[in-house]
């Protein structure tokens, strides 16, 4: 397995065992430091900031803090639909940028026509909003140790649906050198 898709999985799993071990304010803080762990060797690795990870590893150390001295759980609970919610008004605002945000960030792997960079935006806007309301339905019907495992499991299939989304969109909106 290639070492960078491996840290892809250590927050999740530091996240689970976390919490069978010690609860859901535990796995949190278990997890912040797995994603700190994995930031800094990806930085080591490949020489730049995995900036969407820094990001999701702010707002976990702001939400994990808040919940641990607090003693609430809710913070923890709320992080996914937080993150997911911010990205979405992130690329909905980038999707006005001359080029788009999305156009700017993947331009040099996805050749595509000006049409094909907004219904891209409208895809991954769309389904960063849709992964925020799963985590609330999911945090509001779920027990905690079945929320922790949505959660987990949430990730990778949020993933594959843009990957699906995008892949849709480059075969009908390719543009051809």
């Amino acid at each position: 397995m290639d070492r960078r898709l491996t840290l892809e999985f250590l927050p999740g799993a530091a996240f689970l065992l976390g919490n069978a071990y010690g609860g859901l304010l535990w796995a949190a803080a278990v997890t912040v430091f797995a994603t700190a762990v994995a930031v800094a060797l990806r930085w080591r690795w490949d020489g730049s900031i995995p900036w969407l990870a820094v990001s999701t590893l702010i707002l976990a150390i702001i939400l994990t803090a808040f919940g641990l001295s607090l003693n609430d759980e809710t913070f923890v609970l709320v992080r996914p639909t937080v993150g997911a919610a911010a990205f979405a008004i992130i690329l909905a605002i980038g999707a006005f940028a001359k080029p788009s945000l999305l156009e700017r960030t993947l331009g040099y792997r996805l050749h595509l026509e000006k049409a094909g960079w907004v219904i891209l935006h409208a895809a991954w806007t769309g389904l960063s909003l849709m992964s925020a309301l799963a985590n609330e339905f999911a945090r509001r019907l779920l027990s905690t140790d079945q929320w922790a495992f949505y959660n987990v499991a949430s990730d990778p299939a949020l993933f594959a649906l843009i990957y699906l989304a995008t892949r849709i969109i480059a075969e009908w909106y390719w543009v051809e050198d």
